[in-house]
């Protein structure tokens, strides 16, 4: 059964003629929204693309952090949620795989070539990876397909897209991981916590890398999965739930933090969080 909002789809791709397909889904959420419960999917691999913003998920006893650009793949029968984590603000897809060759062919694929796709996306299961730009571009082609009326046509475009998506995933997948920040993210993360107190302007940023200002955006969201704003916000936001844990002045705590009026403070804290900041004070407590 596929579900459809203005900020949620999830497609059953059983529907479209994807043999070994079990759903396909799409976020764009403005502010965060409650986190997911514990759940499995049986005999299903499950392939989530964190395009920007950041998710988190807890896999068993393992706690991953998803940025803007990330790939994470779920092994089948995990148990897996966001653990004490709300669903994010940002965007993500996901797209879930049966296993079972019963089921048919992946995307009118020949088996052989269905079970290395599948075989190879296990292998790199419960690591994350970087995408790539084609990925996006490929997954809104796919959002598009499902928001046209159901034909011969569009399960063949469906099928196709599908194939490319899995084929760009299983490339990226064998990439070399990196495995620390770069200097430039660990300079500016010094730089943002040293400066917590007061507003941090985007063109300072820059000139603590050497980089232009516009340069120094795009490079910064390609880096972070996010625009440098909102990755300083979030780095105050993370302080702020010490912070009112101290105090209990919310006016005091926003002001400490560099917010121009605890109102501003308050959008935000919620935007990344929630709770308002009362409320956060009060479940803590």
């Amino acid at each position: 059964m596929d579900v459809k909002t203005h900020e949620r789809i999830v497609i059953d791709l059983q529907e479209y003629g994807v043999e070994r397909g079990l759903s396909f889904g799409h976020y764009r959420y403005n502010e965060v929204k409650p986190g997911l419960a514990s759940h499995q999917h049986q005999g299903a691999l499950e392939i989530c693309y964190c395009m920007k913003g950041q998710q988190h998920y807890k896999i068993d006893d393992d706690l991953y952090e998803l940025n803007g650009n990330d790939i994470l793949i779920v092994s089948p029968d995990t148990i897996h949620s966001t653990g004490e984590f709300p669903e994010d603000k940002g965007e993500l897809f996901w797209i879930q795989i049966l296993l079972c060759p019963t089921y048919g062919k992946l995307c009118n694929l020949p088996n052989q070539h269905s079970e290395f796709l599948i075989n190879t996306l296990l292998e790199r299961s419960e690591y994350i990876f970087k995408g790539a730009f084609q990925l996006k571009l490929i997954l809104e082609k796919l959002v598009l397909q499902f928001k046209k009326d159901d034909s011969i046509l569009s399960r063949i475009m469906v099928n196709q897209l599908l194939t490319e998506l899995l084929l760009e995933t299983v490339l990226l997948s064998q990439k070399k991981l990196k495995l620390s920040p770069s200097k430039k993210m660990n300079t500016l993360n010094s730089y943002i916590i040293q400066n917590l107190h007061r507003i941090i302007y985007v063109d300072e940023l820059a000139k603590v890398v050497s980089m232009s200002t516009g340069y120094f955006k795009a490079w910064f969201k390609e880096t972070a999965g996010m625009p440098p704003k909102e990755y300083v916000n979030r780095i105050k936001i993370e302080q702020a739930k010490v912070d009112l844990q101290n105090s209990k002045s919310v006016t005091k705590v926003a002001f400490d933090l560099g917010f121009s009026t605890s109102q501003y403070f308050a959008t935000t804290f919620k935007k990344f969080t929630g709770y308002t900041p009362s409320s956060f004070i009060y479940s803590q407590s």
